[in-house]
């Protein structure tokens, strides 16, 4: 199964269009878009009902906006950014269990990881555009960029405590 890209990107500009500005800073509606998005997918299901996080074109427009995000604002650079969306990817390829909230997570789709490389894509060009004065760490520990330790057990995210911007 593969995402459908015009569902992606409408999901994208919806989203961003109806986001506050989140600060007024650069890149700020994306980032409420993606935390809205984020909040969404990790609601928890009604008795029967299939969970958010299992659509795979808003864990594409999510993957999108987190990614654009964390390099627009400078948190993390795009080589380290596409590498985590790729380590991610190729944990569910091995069936490696590391959903990001308390709902099932979504099954590996390279439409999603694609999505996640057009997002570190366009934050490079946010961030040379209204961010140049910020040089993005080389490297930063992943448990600073998922907002939890990683050691001893699977990847969880707090993501209302990552890229911040200030």
């Amino acid at each position: 199964m593969s995402v459908d890209n015009s569902r992606v990107r409408a999901i994208i500009n919806d989203e961003i269009k109806k986001a506050k500005d989140n600060g007024n800073m650069c890149c700020g509606s994306v980032r409420q878009a993606w935390m809205n998005l984020k909040a969404w997918r990790d609601l928890v299901p009604a008795p029967g009902e299939t969970p958010n996080s299992l659509d795979l074109e808003m864990a594409a427009a999510e993957n999108y906006m987190f990614a654009r995000t964390c390099v627009c604002t400078g948190f993390v650079n795009r080589l380290q950014m596409n590498s985590i969306a790729l380590g991610y990817y190729t944990t569910k390829l091995f069936g490696i269990n590391m959903p990001t909230s308390g709902n099932p997570q979504s099954e590996p789709d390279v439409g999603v990881l694609a999505w996640g490389g057009i997002g570190s894509e366009e934050g490079e060009a946010d961030r040379l555009r209204c961010n140049p004065n910020i040089n993005p760490p080389l490297w930063r520990p992943i448990n600073e960029i998922m907002g939890k330790r990683v050691y001893g057990g699977s990847i969880g995210t707090q993501y209302a405590s990552t890229p911040s911007g200030s």
